[in-house]
């Protein structure tokens, strides 16, 4: 007589997570399925608020199966984004723009840390929202930033967005920190910003922020943001004096906000002849406020270098280089990722100034290791020419210092190395590169 096998006991079931995915849209008929799709397989239901769509965004919104609603613009994105929140009857919200959305992998995998959250009660207790990491795009869908953003929230009524721009939930207990799920970001692709207009229309709103609330740090750092992006100098000319009036400001701004000041104001004064003294104090005050971003150590550097104190030009490079090769700090630079060769370009400089020619030849080793390795990659070449011309080189120097890793009598070569020039404003050199490219071609004719 057989025996019955014992029905394994399959533990309890698993939280119930449903979560509901919102977003106020206007226009967005080129990101809206893609906006959508990424949690088509997760979501409990998928809500979009429509604040005056002109195109097909709320026809292709109901095709994907979307709740879509309607909501008047009054220029304030908390409104439009708490009232499509109010629509949600999930326990979890996930709030994206149209142009961001979630690799699949990662929407299945915060599924996962919604789950272990809503099954205990203890990090319940402790956590309203889940925060993640934001992957800024380029117009060729390549990362040039990465920063922090809470997008997923415990649905309950007293967690909703606060400011009419650059809006945020203010939460009432932590936030569960997930920052290796991933929201790709396209919305800052400068293409993007020209097609849709959202420049004038977010200056549009800072400005009349500004307006209602004169003193606010925050807002001029926003605002002054967002003038700069116009790239010309009478743009910067006015972002900066908003940039230094916020830093200035006797009401408190937060370091990580604070932190658009310092990257725009440090590289600019450090160009100044007359600046870098004040380029150095800023950098003091970056590394107090944010000493986790190694970039203010870098920029310090450069100019310590330029001032002729390598040693602590040196001693701020080898923080970089140990947070580089740790994994400690690489997320948390816009400038050494992933250009890490401007770093060893700057201790070739200080070892050279402090006559150690085994370190400089180390150093140098290290460089034409790099360059060699991302020779097709023009955020590898742009930098590293760039901070060649800064350092004083002329063309021909700089052309020569390429030497160990580019043909030089290879057109192709010669061409890409013109066309990185050209894109990063080196104007003379790419002219200079490309009447050698086509001497060479002739050559060979």
């Amino acid at each position: 007589m057989s025996k019955k096998k014992k029905k394994k006991n399959p533990g309890p079931p698993s939280p119930m997570v449903r979560l509901s995915q919102c977003m106020i849209v206007k226009n967005e008929e080129k990101n809206i399925e893609k906006a959508l799709s990424w949690a088509k397989d997760v979501a409990f239901e998928q809500i979009v608020v429509d604040t005056g769509s002109t195109d097909r965004t709320v026809e292709l919104a109901e095709k994907m199966g979307a709740k879509v609603y309607h909501f008047k613009w009054i220029d304030n994105f908390s409104a439009a984004k708490n009232f499509a929140m109010d629509q949600a009857k999930g326990n979890w919200i996930a709030i994206l723009d149209a142009d961001e959305y979630m690799p699949v992998e990662d929407a299945s995998e915060l599924m996962t840390v919604l789950r272990k959250i809503q099954g205990s009660p203890a990090l319940l207790k402790k956590y309203d929202a889940v925060n993640c990491s934001m992957l800024q795009l380029d117009d060729e869908d390549k990362v040039f930033a990465v920063i922090t953003q809470v997008r997923f929230f415990r649905n309950r009524p007293d967690l909703r967005y606060e400011g009419r721009i650059h809006e945020a939930v203010k939460l009432k207990n932590n936030s569960y920190d997930a920052e290796k799920l991933r929201i790709m970001h396209t919305g800052y692709a400068m293409s993007v910003y020209n097609e849709t207009g959202k420049m004038e229309r977010n200056i549009k709103m800072l400005r009349s922020e500004l307006e209602r609330n004169p003193t606010d740090p925050h807002t001029m750092l926003y605002l002054a943001d967002s003038i700069k992006a116009a790239g010309t100098e009478e743009a910067r000319e006015e972002a900066e004096q908003l940039y230094l009036k916020a830093l200035a400001s006797k009401k408190a701004a937060e370091p990580a906000i604070k932190r658009l000041a310092y990257d725009f104001l440090i590289p600019r004064f450090s160009l100044s002849d007359t600046k870098k003294e004040e380029a150095i104090k800023l950098c003091n005050e970056a590394i107090a406020q944010l000493p986790g971003y190694i970039d203010y150590y870098y920029y310090r550097a450069v100019i310590l270098n330029q001032k002729g104190n390598f040693k602590e030009a040196l001693n701020d490079l080898r923080k970089c280089e140990a947070a580089l090769t740790s994994g400690s700090g690489a997320s948390e630079t816009r400038v050494l990722m992933p250009c890490p060769i401007l770093l060893f370009h700057q201790m070739i400089i200080s070892a050279n100034g402090m006559e150690d020619e085994i370190a400089a030849a180390k150093y140098n080793t290290i460089v034409q290791t790099l360059l060699s390795d991302g020779k097709t990659q023009p955020e590898v070449l742009g930098p590293y020419m760039t901070a060649l011309f800064r350092q004083g080189l002329t063309e021909d120097k700089v052309l020569e210092e390429l030497m160990s890793s580019y043909d030089l009598g290879e057109p192709k070569e010669l061409m890409f190395i013109a066309r990185t020039a050209k894109d990063y404003g080196i104007l003379a050199f790419a002219r200079m590169v490309m009447d050698i490219a086509r001497e060479v071609m002739a050559g060979g004719d």
